[in-house]
């Protein structure tokens, strides 16, 4: 089994993507059934120039080559997943615009398919202080809409991170962060049986996403 980590930071060996690698390495290394690689947003800049620039003769981007080598390298590795979890930071309460158009390219049109379609996905958001919750609220209320990514009814929210990856790995105690960090153990192995579950029917129910791709 594939189990995606995303992190949406465009901020290079961001927080997002060293609880990326703290879930790789405390909860999904335990598996030697499923591998984990990790899609860190902040190594595909060109991506945030997937729409181009409007000019007069119309759209182009500052590098064409670029641009559809990185969209082909993003796009094979959400085919080749069972599951994703997606690690967002809050900025202004808001996520970072490469993953919004991460979430674009999922589309039919922009992916030829869907590569997330009827998979589960658990959202984690992670903030330097008290926050953290809005990235979730944003996921979750229009994320799949044209992925057709199916959310599990679980989330994490990692606050004071750089405290939480401090702390030792202590899910079954009961302070703060040991209770994040059994959230994070729960919803985890929850995406794993959600993606055990769904992949024996998920061809013929993107069959169906395809005839209204748009989610109207």
């Amino acid at each position: 089994m594939n189990i995606l980590l995303i992190s949406a930071s465009q901020r290079e060996q961001s927080n997002s993507f060293k609880v990326a690698q703290y879930i790789k390495s405390n909860i999904l290394n335990d598996s030697s059934e499923i591998s984990s690689p990790i899609l860190e947003l902040s190594k595909y800049r060109h991506l945030l120039d997937h729409y181009g620039f409007e000019t007069n003769s119309g759209f182009e981007t500052n590098n064409d080559s670029l641009l559809a080598k990185e969209k082909d390298e993003v796009l094979a590795l959400l085919y080749a997943c069972d599951a994703v979890v997606f690690i967002t930071p809050e900025w202004g309460g808001m996520i970072p615009p490469a993953l919004v158009n991460l979430l674009l390219l999922t589309a039919n049109g922009s992916a030829n398919g869907l590569p997330l379609g009827h998979k589960p996905a658990f959202a984690v958001g992670v903030s330097a202080s008290g926050g953290g919750s809005n990235p979730i609220s944003l996921l979750k209320a229009y994320a799949a809409k044209n992925s057709h990514l199916t959310w599990l009814p679980l989330h994490a929210i990692v606050q004071n991170v750089e405290q939480f990856l401090e702390h030792p790995w202590s899910p079954n105690s009961n302070d703060r962060y040991s209770q994040v960090q059994s959230r994070l153990l729960v919803g985890i192995k929850s995406l794993v049986i959600y993606a055990k579950q769904l992949a024996p029917i998920r061809e013929e129910l993107v069959s169906l996403s395809k005839v209204h791709p748009f989610g109207q």
